[in-house]
């Protein structure tokens, strides 16, 4: 929503409200039909919902798969590529 647009909402809330508020209680409806209505106003006046954000998972390269290594062999491997990789990132 622009800013008129924000501003235009929130007038006519402020109206509603007030109207609501000076209904005799018998006749006013329940808050949540209140606020129903208030949203139908919103979306027929152009507010659209925000999109749910998305976690975007970042794409990590594996490291180069040992050969031929076994055990703690493969350990040292991984820990020495993660060490390169990290000192050409600086």
């Amino acid at each position: 929503m622009t800013s008129d647009a924000i501003e235009a909402a929130t007038r006519a809330l402020a109206n509603r409200v007030y109207d609501r508020d000076h209904t005799d209680i018998v006749g006013r409806t329940s808050t949540t039909d209140f606020a129903f209505e208030f949203v139908l106003w919103l979306r027929a006046n152009g507010w659209t919902e925000p999109p749910t954000p998305t976690a975007k998972l970042a794409r990590v390269p594996l490291p180069n798969p040992p050969s031929g290594l076994r055990g703690a062999a493969i350990a040292r491997h991984a820990l020495a590529q993660l060490d390169k990789k990290n000192n050409h990132a600086h």
